[in-house]
């Protein structure tokens, strides 16, 4: 199966360093801004072969305008924020979810990224305020993720592939496909990397 997953937020919340440690398996130590960039990953999900092809895209408010040519047939979007900027998640409703939905009805899964940052401010995102978040816009579900230390990568992109193949079969795709994603269900709540709505 072949999946278009695009990946939206604010410039600097950890997009590419998420996409380049799922693609490559290494961390990106300096910044580099991103027009666009768009790779493909050949994945096992469990016993099912899916090719993902990431698009990574500039947040920048210089493509505000040019941006959404890229979301035509995404089956799947990643809406990325930084857990440590409270603004990055107030943007994820205010600004992305609004353009993500005003040109496609694919489903969203939100990813919070840079979780090896939380220490290092004074009020950082908690799982709770991002939870209430994804609910307010009933995406399909959340996951927390650092690129530094790998934590959460491999899951949300593989929820991101499951979800595209229709909302209806999304939970018994998991059980069936990924039964090591299985723990991430909304009935195991208490679970604090990954929130399937």
């Amino acid at each position: 199966m072949e999946c278009k997953v695009v990946v939206v937020g604010d410039s600097k919340c950890g997009k590419s360093a998420l996409v380049h440690r799922f693609a490559n398996d290494n961390f990106l130590t300096m910044y580099t801004p991103t027009d666009f960039e768009k790779c493909s990953v050949d994945h096992l999900v469990g016993d099912y072969s899916v090719r993902l092809t990431i698009w990574d895209t500039s947040g920048a408010a210089a493509y505000d305008t040019v941006r959404p040519l890229c979301y035509k047939d995404a089956r799947a979007f990643l809406l990325c924020f930084d857990l440590s900027s409270q603004m990055s998640l107030h943007n994820t409703f205010k600004k992305w979810f609004q353009e993500i939905r005003s040109h496609s009805e694919a489903p969203i899964i939100l990813c919070g990224c840079q979780s090896d940052t939380r220490e290092e401010v004074k009020h950082p995102v908690t799982y709770e305020q991002a939870t209430a978040v994804s609910r307010q816009m009933s995406v399909t579900g959340y996951v927390e993720t650092s690129a530094k230390t790998e934590e959460g990568v491999t899951d949300v992109f593989e929820l991101c592939a499951l979800a595209a193949l229709g909302k209806s079969r999304f939970a018994s795709l998991v059980r069936r496909h990924a039964p090591h994603l299985k723990k991430h269900l909304r009935t195991h709540h208490q679970l604090k990397t990954c929130t399937i709505m």
